[in-house]
């Protein structure tokens, strides 16, 4: 398991299993308007640490690198906030006075020595150039792209959207579990019979998600879909228009010719893109993934609003929520080391966050079982091999391994792993143990024992026989913490 080096610049730092303390620093209202900063500049008096004019595409890149290695997994690959604050534009001055005074930052101190703090202000700088987040043309983008989300027409027989596979009322997951032959495990395609090959992920918080980068240690982090094979939101768009198995459309120029067919949307894509847009087969298409993937970035995605967060508010809050005694055990165990859950489903093991999405978006094989139902279903056999990143990669020591999932809604986003082969979180707990060693030896779903995986040779065996047999009150502890991630428009799905 990768160690990830973290900028942990945090509105809230939590000490403890309960209690929480608000931490004031240099960066926490790192909106302040450049008429504001120039206003506390009341002398002639140069700037410490004036603004990089001019720097080479070799400095961004090495300063992308930095932040990726050592801020993203806190500040997002976009610097606008993770479970820290938004550090777009921050100076190199400022980043290092932040590290020298944030005692959760003292090992960063070493990075700073090594002058990375140059090149990522100088990433930061750039950044801040293409930071447009607040555009009113942003927000009328995304806009636009909840209208595409939610439109069958974009599909070759016209019944299918984005929404069918990431339904908004159901966490953005495929629930149309009556209608569906392997109950969920895999999404039926426009076609209505077609099984598509992985079980549909969460939309949601999927914008945390930092582009796909690989570490120096070879190991990976981001990317959209299972097996990160879209960097962004955007390029995730695109795939199921014209997936087999999905939205089914033959090529870009069909996608873009239904979406033509619209007189509102060429008049709003022309408004937003350029007259000439739809000149450009792929510049059109390209535009159409942009807005739905701005839709995806809205707050409607992370609201952050669930019982966990509610927790975290001040006691005297009106919206503050009171842990029970078991879901305070079981937030005890999901965060100690006893459980090690921590170590895939925060984004820094080191310190708990007030706002945590629950992945470090890494890749792991945890040994999942193969999903024969929903094989034989599909193909009418079980022979196929999911290689998962290292499929995409094609590189052997990947295979198998897929991104680790946010456990945000993950009590309301049943069937679980990559091919659905869960339908209950208390099963995921009681693998787990049995991939420990522990005497879980059948499924309790099937009653039967659990089926191999895909792939055996890349199974992080050294991680997962840390986990220690639990009780069957710590097994329903953690279950209870777990539904308290559940965002607040989800808690009827119970």
């Amino acid at each position: 398991m990768i160690k990830i080096l973290i900028l942990v610049i945090t509105t809230f730092i939590v000490v403890g299993c309960g209690s929480s303390t608000v931490s004031e620093n240099v960066l926490d209202d790192v909106n302040t308007s450049e008429e504001t900063v120039n206003e506390s500049n009341t002398t002639d008096e140069p700037i410490a640490d004036e603004p990089i004019i001019s720097y080479s595409p070799i400095d961004i890149e090495n300063g992308k690198k930095e932040f990726l290695n050592n801020c993203a997994t806190c500040h997002g690959s976009d610097a606008k906030g993770k479970t820290g604050p938004n550090i777009v534009g921050i100076s190199s001055n400022d980043i290092e006075n932040e590290i020298k005074a944030n005692s959760a930052m003292v090992f960063l101190q070493g990075v700073i020595l090594e002058g990375e703090a140059r090149v990522i202000s100088i990433y930061l700088n750039e950044l801040k150039k293409l930071d447009n987040s607040d555009d009113p043309t942003v927000i009328e983008k995304g806009l636009l792209g909840k209208e595409l989300y939610f439109d069958a027409n974009l599909s070759l027989n016209r019944t299918i959207s984005c929404a069918s596979c990431h339904d908004a009322e159901h966490a953005y997951i495929d629930a149309r579990f009556e209608s569906n032959p392997v109950n969920g495990a895999l999404s039926v395609g426009d076609d209505g019979v077609t099984l598509g090959g992985r079980n549909s992920p969460t939309v949601a918080y999927a914008k945390f998600i930092p582009d796909l980068f690989e570490f120096e240690d070879g190991s990976f982090i981001g990317g959209q879909f299972w097996d990160g094979r879209a960097d962004n939101l955007k390029e995730q768009a695109k795939g199921p228009f014209t997936d087999s198995a999905e939205m089914m459309m033959p090529d870009a120029q069909s996608v873009v010719a239904r979406v033509y067919e619209n007189e509102a949307y060429v008049k709003t894509l022309q408004k937003l893109y350029g007259d000439t847009i739809f000149s450009d087969t792929e510049k059109a298409f390209d535009a159409i993934a942009d807005a739905i993937s701005k839709y995806e970035m809205t707050e409607e995605f992370a609201p952050f609003d669930s019982k966990y967060d509610r927790s975290k508010l001040p006691y005297y809050h009106v919206d503050h929520y009171e842990m029970t005694e078991q879901e305070k055990l079981g937030y005890s165990l999901f965060f100690s080391d006893k459980t090690h859950c921590r170590k895939c489903h925060t984004t820094s093991s080191e310190t708990e966050s007030s706002i945590e999405t629950f992945t470090n978006s890494n890749y792991e094989n945890i040994g999942v079982p193969k999903n024969i139902e929903a094989l034989i279903y599909r193909d009418g056999n079980s022979i196929s091999i999911d290689l998962g990143l290292g499929g995409v990669l094609n590189r052997p020591e990947h295979y198998g391994k897929f991104k680790v999932p946010t456990l945000r809604n993950v009590a309301v986003t049943s069937p679980y792993m990559s091919n659905g082969v869960f339908k209950e979180l208390k099963t995921v707990i009681k693998y787990f143990l049995y991939m420990a060693g522990h005497d879980y030896p059948v499924n309790p779903e099937t009653g039967e024992p659990w089926q191999a995986a895909d792939v055996n040779s890349t199974i992080n065996h050294e991680t997962l026989k840390t986990l220690p047999n639990l009780t069957e009150e710590e097994i329903d502890a953690l279950e209870s913490f777990l539904r308290l991630l559940t965002d607040k428009k989800y808690e009827d799905l119970f």
